[in-house]
């Protein structure tokens, strides 16, 4: 007869990162709980917007800003500890990766590219922005967390970007410069899930020169796998149990090419890039073309679904698992006919991901019980 084995999860305690241990012999009842000190918040996000900033992008970042509040709502309402700070697509162009920005461009001058943005930009005539209408906008906070004050109107205005950015849109190559310079130290902590965001209406070609090289041919252009790898790396996460998720607004096939075309009279293409790592990564692909809320929202669910997994120290029978969160017993998401949510169990990372209405909120008490496939040996 298989042992019964309880796991008790207070405060949301993540396991994140844990791998599958060496089972030990036992043939009593195992119980596992999970205490979090209610002086110290567990569930920490870091969250990177790689915002375009070239001359078709202020119809993209207006959009954002408007539905930005679908997004963030799951992350307040629930209690979440998170960070989340914005960098640009051309940001590659900091002294953080080797190229020395010297080019004047208006309020940039001085500026280390890299460094998380504390500012946006407004224009005389926002219908038709233009560099000598714009004007810069203080918010003084590079870095929003749940104590920051004007939470949504913070990042409202730290997303307008503006349009007087630098057209070779490297995003890759930026978010690895914001994320690399001590410029941002203190960003990424050591266990947190982190989220890449991008908004862009083109595509990555990052490569080590300075010159454009926005084809897909070009011989210098890095590899999808190697940013990957330097999430891996970076978050010390890989495979089942990474710690990480790229996610993109962007552009996905020609229709929406076309109508983005037709509106700003400029290059736009399907993101195969910003795809490729975003399918790798586990992210959401939301559309430019599409309804922004809900591709904000979605992408804020999967965030939120995937950094709060709870590895299991052993490997279950899989049709023994009950689960309860805070005394209410959850259902397998694929078996709720309520369509509202539940758990499900992934065999490659042996842990439990939360759907919809229960994904459980900051301080909640999980507890999976089940019977292991074997004895601890």
């Amino acid at each position: 007869m298989y042992n019964k084995i309880t796991f008790v999860a207070l405060s949301l305690t993540l396991l994140v990162g844990c791998q599958k241990p060496t089972p030990t012999f036992s043939f009593l009842p195992t119980q596992n709980t999970f205490k979090q000190n209610e002086s110290t918040v567990n569930n920490k996000i870091d969250i990177l917007w790689v915002i375009d900033n070239s001359g078709s992008m202020n119809g993209a970042q207006q959009d954002l800003k408007a539905n930005f509040d679908s997004f963030i709502q799951d992350f307040v309402t629930k209690g979440y500890d998170y960070k989340i700070a914005v960098t640009t697509t051309d940001a590659w162009r900091s002294s953080a990766s080797g190229v020395v920005d010297g080019d004047g461009d208006l309020y940039y001058s001085n500026d280390d590219r890299a460094v998380f943005k504390d500012h946006g930009f407004t224009y005389s005539d926002p219908n038709s922005p233009n560099c000598w209408q714009e004007s810069r906008v203080d918010t003084g906070v590079s870095v929003i967390t749940p104590d920051t004050a004007n939470i949504v109107d913070t990042f409202k205005t730290n997303a307008i970007q503006g349009v007087c950015g630098n057209g070779d849109e490297r995003a890759f190559q930026s978010f690895k410069a914001a994320l690399s310079t001590n410029l941002n130290a203190g960003f990424l902590r050591e266990d947190s899930f982190l989220s890449i965001i991008i908004v862009s209406d083109e595509d990555d070609f990052s490569h080590d020169e300075n010159g454009f090289a926005g084809y897909y041919s070009y011989p210098g252009l890095h590899s999808v796998d190697s940013y990957n790898a330097f999430l891996e790396n970076l978050t010390g996460t890989s495979g089942a149990s990474k710690r990480f998720s790229v996610s993109a607004m962007a552009i996905w096939d020609q229709d929406c090419v076309a109508q983005q075309k037709a509106v700003y009279n400029s290059t736009q293409i399907v993101a195969q890039r910003y795809g490729a790592l975003v399918d790798l990564t586990e992210g959401i692909k939301g559309s430019l073309c599409g309804n922004f809320a809900q591709s904000l929202l979605d992408i804020s669910n999967n965030i939120i679904q995937l950094s709060t997994q709870f590895f299991l120290d052993r490997e279950p029978d899989v049709s023994t698992i009950k689960i309860s969160i805070n005394g209410i017993d959850v259902p397998i998401v694929s078996e709720n006919p309520s369509g509202n949510g539940g758990y499900e169990y992934n065999a490659d990372s042996n842990s439990i991901k939360f759907y919809g209405d229960f994904i459980p909120d900051q301080g909640a008490t999980i507890v999976v019980d089940y019977d292991p496939v074997s004895f601890a040996e």
